[in-house]
Formats: C-alpha cells, sequence, structure tokens
C-alpha cells in the first residue's frame, strides 16, 4: 500500500483510518457482487453457498461503518441481520428435498430462495443507505465534501 499523506497533519505522513476503510468496503462489495452473479451455487474455495458469503461479507460492511451509527440504527441493522441468520439456520434455500420417488436429493427451496433473497437486498440497501449517510459512500457529484477521503 501507498503510503496516505495527512494534510491535517501539516502534510506528513500518517495512517487515514478512512481511506482504508474505503478500500476495504469496496473489496467487501465487489465479493457480494460476484457472488450475486450466481448466489446459489456452492463456491468449492470458501466450502459454503454464495449466499452464506453474501450475508457474512454485508455483516463486514455493517461493522466496518458501525462506529458511527445511532443507537437506532444500531439496533435496526441488528434486527435485520438476525432475520437473515434465521432464515440460513431454519429454512436454507439448498436443502435436501424429496424427489418424489421415496428419496431425498440435494435441491433448492424457491420459497426459502426468495425470502433469504429479499432480507439480503433489504440489508443491503440499508447499508448502502447508512454509508452515504456517513460519508463513507461515493462523493456526491454536488458535495464531493460528505466523502470520507479527499479526492
Amino acid at each position: 500500500m501507498e503510503n496516505n499523506i495527512n494534510t491535517a497533519a501539516g502534510g506528513q505522513a500518517g495512517f487515514n483510518q478512512a481511506y482504508y476503510q474505503q478500500i476495504r468496503l469496496n473489496e467487501i462489495f465487489l465479493l457480494i457482487d460476484r457472488c450475486f452473479i450466481n448466489p446459489l451455487e456452492f463456491n468449492l474455495f470458501f466450502r459454503t453457498y454464495h449466499y452464506n458469503i453474501i450475508a457474512n461479507n454485508l455483516v463486514s460492511a455493517y461493522k466496518t461503518i458501525s462506529a458511527k451509527l445511532t443507537p437506532e440504527e444500531k439496533k435496526i441493522m441488528n434486527k435485520k441481520g438476525e432475520d437473515i441468520d434465521d432464515c440460513l439456520f431454519n429454512n436454507p434455500p439448498n436443502k435436501n428435498i424429496p424427489n418424489g420417488y421415496g428419496k431425498m436429493c440435494k435441491g433448492v427451496s424457491q420459497k426459502s430462495w426468495r425470502v433469504l433473497k429479499k432480507l439480503l437486498l433489504d440489508y443491503r440497501d440499508a447499508v448502502e443507505l447508512l454509508m452515504e449517510k456517513y460519508g463513507f459512500g461515493n462523493p456526491s457529484k454536488k458535495d464531493p465534501t460528505k466523502s470520507s477521503i479527499q479526492f
């Protein structure tokens, strides 16, 4: 990584946490977007389904920005996270389903997937709105000072 000059400290080289948080958030959302290409696929490298990777990375994005949130915003986000956990643990999309011949086979519950997909997209929307509110998102074209890093 390159040195980041902290102009508030008289132009001396220093650690700019916002810069690294921005990079972290970018990497998190790159992985989320890649997994959303085929969210029901099993990932051999991570040894889990892509929807689990999406859920875990959304939590990582939330935790990256959570220090700036109000207690009420944290409460709302924690509830959304619990709803996703409940869906993943109690009714995951990928599971053994009856094949009609008295045997079970691997399959996808479309009903479970629709519920989980809605929860994941709702959580993502909420994270992105909070990122924008607290200056973690892209700078506004009207007001670039709202960005967490200087451009």
